[in-house]
C-alpha cells in the first residue's frame, strides 16, 4: 500500500487556494472560506463513495462503512489570521489520502471509518478554541453561540448563515458512537527538524487556559488629568500583560500569551478608559497550571488596588491536560515504523481537536509530521515527503483498526 505523493501535493496546493493571499492563509472558522474548504474536501470524499453531511457546529462528516462505532480520522481547516497551509489543514488531507490509499489497494472497511473536518478549531473569530470538537464532545462552555466577533456576529448567526440550526450543541455525539479518534498534525516546532527525524508520536496535550480580560478604569482627557489622578486601565492592562510574562516563565514548561488587546475608546487624546486583551495558558501538568492562574489573578488584584481599577477574567476555555491512549500509542508507534522511521514519544504544547474526544472517554491517538518555520505564520513549511510518510503511517493503523 502506498500513498500518492502527487495527488497529495496538488491537493495541499489547491485547497491552499481557498482563503490564500500568496504564502498566507486566512480561513477564520464559520466563515465563507472555511465552508468553501469544507466543500471541496467533501466533494473528494463523495467521490471515493463516502456519506457526507455537516453537523449542527458545522463539522464535516464523511462516512465510509455501514452502521455501528466509527472509527474517527482527522483535523481542521480553519486558520488563524495571515496564517499557514498545513496547519491542521494538513491533517484533513493525510486522512483523505490514507483513505484514499487503502481503497485504491482494495482494502474493505469492516468497521465504519469517518473523516472528519472539524470547525474553527483555532477559535480566532470567536474566542472559543477547538470549538467543532467541543460541540461534537459535549465540552462547549455555557453560552457558545451567543459569542461574538468583532463585527458583532454571534456564533449562533454565524452557523446560520451557513444554513445550520444556530444551536452548536445539536452537534453533540453519544459517545457510543464512537469508537476511537485518530488525528495527523505538523508538529509546530522546532523537536523533529533537530531530530532529524519525519514522524513522532503524541503522548499527551498540554492542558490550556483561554480567557479574556477586562480592566475597567475612567476615561479621561490626556491633556487635562494631571498624573496623580489617572485611573488609566492601559497602564494596569500592561502591568498584568507583564506579569504574565514573568508568572508563566517561572514555571518549567509553561507558556504564557497576550495575542490581542484593545483599549478603548481608542483616541490619542483620551486616557482608556477600558481595556480587553486575551490570555492564552498552557502547561503539561494541571498543578502548574492552576498554580499559574492562581498567582495571575493574584497578581491582577494587586495592580488593581494599586491603580485604582478593576478586573475580571472570562473564561473562553479551559482544557484539562490530556495524556493518549496507550494502546493507541502503541499502535501508531507500530504504524510509524512499518513506514521505516523510529518515532519519539512527543508531548504536544500546542493544543489539539484530539484532547476533547480523550477527555471524554475515547481512545485517541495523534502523529506529528516535522515542520519547519514555525507555525501561526505563512513561512511554517512541511513536505510533502514527510506528510506522505505520515499518512502512510495513519493509513497503516486505520487498516489495522477497520479492516
Amino acid at each position: 500500500m502506498e500513498v500518492d505523493v502527487t495527488r497529495l501535493g496538488h491537493r495541499i496546493a489547491e485547497l491552499s487556494a481557498i482563503g490564500g493571499t500568496g504564502p498566507a492563509i486566512t480561513r477564520l472558522g464559520l466563515s465563507r472560506e472555511e465552508q468553501a474548504a469544507r466543500e471541496l474536501v467533501g466533494g473528494w470524499l463523495t467521490a471515493r463513495g463516502a456519506s457526507v453531511r455537516r453537523d449542527a457546529a458545522a463539522n464535516l462528516v464523511a462516512r465510509f462503512g455501514g452502521d455501528g462505532p466509527a472509527i474517527l480520522v482527522g483535523s481542521h481547516l480553519d486558520s488563524v489570521p495571515e496564517g499557514g497551509r498545513f496547519d491542521g489543514a494538513l491533517g484533513v488531507l493525510c486522512a483523505v489520502e490514507a483513505i484514499d490509499a487503502l481503497l485504491d489497494d482494495g482494502v474493505r472497511f469492516r468497521r465504519p471509518i469517518e473523516v472528519i473536518a472539524w470547525s474553527d478549531e483555532e477559535g480566532a473569530r470567536f474566542g472559543i478554541g477547538l470549538f467543532g470538537s467541543c460541540a461534537a464532545f459535549g465540552r462547549l462552555p455555557e453560552n457558545a453561540a451567543a459569542r461574538a466577533d468583532r463585527d458583532g456576529m454571534t456564533i449562533a448567526d454565524a452557523l446560520r448563515s451557513l444554513g445550520e440550526s444556530g444551536d452548536p450543541t445539536r452537534a453533540r455525539r453519544a459517545d457510543a458512537a464512537v469508537s476511537a479518534y485518530l488525528e495527523l498534525h505538523i508538529e509546530q516546532g522546532p523537536r523533529l527538524e533537530r531530530a532529524g527525524v519525519p514522524l513522532a508520536v503524541v503522548s499527551a496535550i498540554v492542558g490550556i487556559f483561554h480567557g479574556r480580560v477586562t480592566v475597567r478604569g475612567r476615561q479621561d482627557h490626556a491633556g487635562a488629568t494631571v498624573m496623580g489622578e489617572r485611573k488609566d486601565a492601559l497602564v494596569a492592562a500592561a502591568e498584568m500583560v507583564v506579569a504574565v510574562e514573568r508568572i508563566a516563565r517561572a514555571v518549567p514548561d509553561a507558556v504564557g500569551t497576550v495575542g490581542e488587546l484593545v483599549p478603548k475608546p481608542g483616541a490619542k487624546n483620551v486616557i482608556p478608559g477600558e481595556v480587553s486583551f486575551s490570555l492564552d495558558i498552557r502547561a503539561p501538568r494541571e498543578d502548574d497550571l492552576e498554580r499559574i492562574l492562581r498567582e495571575l489573578r493574584a497578581e491582577m488584584r494587586r495592580i488593581g488596588d494599586a491603580r485604582g481599577v478593576t478586573s475580571s477574567v472570562d473564561v473562553l476555555a479551559r482544557v484539562p491536560v490530556a495524556p493518549l491512549d496507550l494502546p493507541l500509542r502503541e499502535l501508531l508507534l507500530r504504524s510509524v515504523k512499518a513506514v521505516g522511521v523510529e518515532a519519539p514519544l512527543l508531548v504536544s504544547g500546542a493544543g489539539h481537536d484530539a484532547q476533547n474526544p480523550q477527555l471524554a472517554g475515547i481512545p485517541t491517538g495523534m502523529i506529528f509530521v516535522r515542520s519547519t518555520g514555525g507555525s501561526h505564520t505563512p513561512i511554517e513549511w512541511c513536505d510533502v515527503a514527510d506528510a506522505a510518510l505520515g499518512a502512510e503511517a495513519l493509513a497503516g493503523a486505520l487498516r489495522e483498526l477497520a479492516a
